[in-house]
């Protein structure tokens, strides 16, 4: 007779048993080995240019089950799992099938296994070995995953991990390896192989056992085929139909993409990168770098106009070169831009009118608070043109002009616009002008794009139709006028009578030379430089930058600038009294955004003018006025019948150590 406390204990297990079981099953389930992937770096078009395997040496790519053929996903599911979307995780009818057949006979005759079940033994291998215990585990850990994940996110980890042969794993690879395609629209012959494949990966390889690979082809058609309605005509055609004879992997030719991207969330792994371009521009910046001795470094950067769409990223001529330490990506060094920035001084202060279109400077001695530059060729030349002062880079008209601008509220401004952070670093000054102002090659690449094209360019995107909104001081940075003139002035033809825009810059000791250059659609940016900013003799923007950028251009076709129609006067408003209403305030400007670190904000403007921050008068003598909270702000400046308002943004920032 069985006692009281015997079946006590009973329920007591039973009862434990349970409340472990649920328990488990509540427990977010382990990924395992759905936690890494392969980084895949593919161009506009879906090719593949870089592939870095898993660290297990996998090539395994995630999958999204709305981009695969919706045929392949039915014919897994039709061999391989019928009631996979009716069971949760274990299949009753087949477990129990599989028992009583294993009984009658002695011998396992039918699987039970679930493709959730086979998902979970590829997440976790432990699972797939042939034991009792580690069967029993396998199906607890599936109904687990199956009450945690829904159905489609089950078959995107299975398609994910499923092994087709080497090293190769996931349907993605297995499609571009086999097939050299996306599994976005496969043949019921392709189909028939990537089902049976996981099942034996290396005993049905079609490049070293065609026959078995054949054999295991034609028994999922067979099976499917009634399930699935195929008409008598697909079957044939599929079952005569030749596999692949061998596979194939990608070459990686954009191994600083890879560098800059990785980390980096990319809709499909597309990029925006042209992919015979990349390969273009490689070959030149490695046919060229041969003309200068080790360890001088080149790099190219082309930005499409108007989007921001990178379309080819060099970050070095020699990827694995160690004495010119190619492994850097020089596109995102902290460099001197040298003289790049003076087209952005010069339109800042054409569009604040502190300078004129047809402006005439006195290129001459500069002396400024123990500050004595001079120009590249330690010459002066007397009264010149703006336009031959950008052209041919002269130092002091450009200092002249900063100097107007104010060099702090300019820099300011340049930081807003790159994202930089507020630090406690010296500022830049007066030297901005001539390479002081430190950036990168992607960041000059934003400056440019937001100062030619005004309210449309906008920071550099990797990712195709990514959605980038146009802020205030993007848009604002310059008005379309003052855009229109600066593009005006690069614009110069060559002895050969091509038509060019470009600037070019060449840093202290010629460590740094640049080259921006100008196209219909496109920027192209190159560099030469030493790793290490050692000094050279040989680098200048316009000797070793500009050839190289011009090259590229002409290799790619792309199409010289347009000249801008210009409207050179101001084109003052005349109010009802008829009387001449000049520009009050010149900084801020209306829209502009502003970071600062304090709450300090300069003022430049009209002097005899009454002026109000939001409402409140203040006295601006002082240039400055102090914002009580960050956020919208209202500055208003009135002199006699005249009255001018421009609303800016103020964020503060904290000061970094």
């Amino acid at each position: 007779m069985i006692g009281w406390r015997t079946i006590y204990a009973a329920i007591f297990v039973a009862t434990a048993s349970l409340g472990s079981l649920c328990f488990y099953i509540l427990q977010p389930p382990e990924v395992g080995r759905f936690s890494e992937t392969s980084q895949v770096i593919r161009s506009e078009t879906g090719q593949i240019m870089n592939l870095r395997l898993t660290s297990k040496g996998f090539w395994r790519e995630r999958v999204i089950l709305s981009e695969l053929d919706p045929d392949l996903i039915r014919t897994l599911i039709a061999y391989e799992d019928q009631r996979y979307w009716k069971h949760h995780g274990v299949d009753p009818l087949a477990l129990g099938r599989a028992v009583f057949d294993y009984l009658k006979s002695g011998k396992i005759s039918s699987g039970a296994s679930t493709l959730t079940m086979q998902t979970v033994r590829l997440m976790d291998p432990y699972l797939a070995r042939r034991t009792f215990t580690a069967k029993l585990r396998q199906m607890l850990a599936a109904i687990r995953l199956d009450a945690h994940w829904s159905k489609e996110a089950i078959l995107e980890a299975y398609f994910t991990l499923a092994p087709y042969g080497g090293n190769i794993e996931g349907v993605s690879a297995a499609s571009e390896a086999w097939f050299q395609k996306p599994p976005k629209d496969l043949r019921l012959n392709e189909i028939a192989l990537l089902v049976a494949l996981p099942q034996s990966p290396e005993r049905r390889r079609p490049d070293r056992y065609p026959d078995n690979a054949y054999a295991a082809k034609i028994g999922v058609l067979n099976k499917i085929q009634g399930r699935l309605n195929i008409d008598d005509d697909a079957f044939n055609e599929a079952l005569v139909e030749q596999l692949p004879a061998r596979l194939i992997k990608p070459a990686s030719y954009a191994p600083h993409l890879a560098d800059r991207l990785t980390g980096f969330i990319l809709q499909g792994n597309n990029t925006t990168i042209d992919e015979e371009w990349q390969k273009q521009v490689q070959n030149i910046l490695e046919t060229k770098i041969q003309e200068f001795p080790a360890p001088i470094q080149a790099a190219a950067l082309i930005v499409e106009r108007r989007t921001g769409n990178v379309k080819a990223y060099v970050g070095s001529s020699e990827y694995r070169s160690e004495e010119r330490k190619g492994a850097n990506n020089f596109l995102t060094a902290v460099r001197s831009p040298g003289s790049t920035l003076k087209p952005l001084i010069y339109g800042k202060a054409l569009q604040r009118n502190l300078i004129e279109f047809n402006e005439v400077f006195n290129d001459a001695n500069f002396y400024r608070g123990g500050y004595n530059p001079t120009n590249f060729d330690n010459t002066y030349s007397g009264k010149v043109t703006l336009k031959e002062a950008l052209l041919r880079s002269l130092n002091i008209p450009a200092l002249i002009t900063l100097e107007k601008l104010n060099p702090r509220i300019f820099e300011s401004e340049i930081k807003n616009l790159i994202n930089a952070p507020v630090t406690s670093d010296r500022e830049a000054g007066l030297s901005l002008a001539v390479g002081g102002f430190y950036l990168n090659a992607e960041q000059l690449a934003s400056l440019y794009l937001i100062a030619i094209d005004p309210g449309t360019s906008r920071h550099i995107s990797f990712s195709p139709n990514q959605s980038q909104k146009i802020s205030d001081q993007d848009a604002k940075f310059l008005n379309i006028r003052a855009a229109k003139q600066i593009m005006h002035l690069l614009i110069q033809n060559l002895p050969n009578g091509e038509r060019v825009a470009f600037k070019t810059g060449t840093s202290f000791a010629r460590h740094d030379a640049w080259s921006i250059q100008i196209f219909k659609s496109h920027v192209v940016i190159s560099w030469f430089g030493t790793p290490d900013n050692q000094p050279t003799e040989i680098l200048t923007g316009r000797d070793a930058a500009f050839p190289l950028s011009n090259e590229i251009g002409l290799a790619l076709g792309l199409k010289s600038p347009e000249v801008p129609k210009l409207q050179i006067s101001n084109g003052a408003s005349l109010p009802e009294a008829g009387i001449v209403c000049t520009t009050l305030i010149d900084y801020p400007e209306n829209g502009a955004w502003i970071k600062s670190d304090n709450a300090i904000i300069r003022v430049i403007g009209s002097q005899t003018a009454d002026w109000y921050l939001n409402a409140e008068k203040f006295d601006a003598s002082q240039k400055q006025v102090q914002v009580l909270e960050p956020g919208i702000q209202r500055l208003t400046a009135k002199s006699s019948e005249c009255s001018q308002t421009n609303e800016f943004f103020v964020e503060f920032q904290k000061e970094e150590n």
